[in-house]
């Protein structure tokens, strides 16, 4: 199944009008965006540095990802709306973009990935310091993930 025609209709939407054709739009979303992301990858370095057992050893892991699931859960949903207004600001430049291709499919495993991480964690009863090896792996596999994320989005502006 092709997401051509919704790509297409999305370009003809009226918010998608009003992003591609407006001065200041794209600009003011891509300000909110950076931060958005900055916070959200601020709390993810912190809860797998966590989990690997690096720092913030002063906090039990689950009570950590108990904490911290308003700011990733909030965090992940704000960049997902400012990514789609971004998107929908030029929907056939995007539709044929091969990093921003891989951008999706990384940012949809990695934040399946992390919250399942960080919610098996969060209810975990035990109070223990110890970062399991488990818990080790995932969060460099979380790190790894992001990273491709970040990455493939810096390529987007070269294709």
């Amino acid at each position: 199944m092709s997401l051509l025609p919704f790509f297409h209709w999305l370009a003809v939407t009226h918010l998608g009008i009003a992003m591609r054709d407006s001065t200041w739009a794209f600009a003011i979303v891509e300000i909110i965006h950076l931060v958005v992301l900055a916070i959200f990858g601020g709390s993810v370095l912190f809860l797998d540095l966590r989990f690997m057992g690096l720092g913030f050893r002063s906090v039990s892991a689950p009570e950590m990802a108990r904490e911290m699931l308003p700011i990733t859960a909030g965090g992940a949903i704000a960049m997902f709306l400012t990514g789609f207004l971004l998107l929908i600001s030029g929907p056939m430049r995007y539709y044929y973009n091969t990093p921003f291709r891989a951008k999706m499919v990384l940012f949809f495993s990695a934040v399946i990935f992390h919250f399942v991480l960080q919610a098996s964690i969060a209810r975990s009863r035990t109070q223990s310091d110890r970062a399991t090896v488990v818990h080790r792996v995932s969060a460099v596999i979380s790190l790894l993930l992001w990273s491709a994320v970040g990455l493939s989005g810096r390529a987007i502006g070269y294709f």
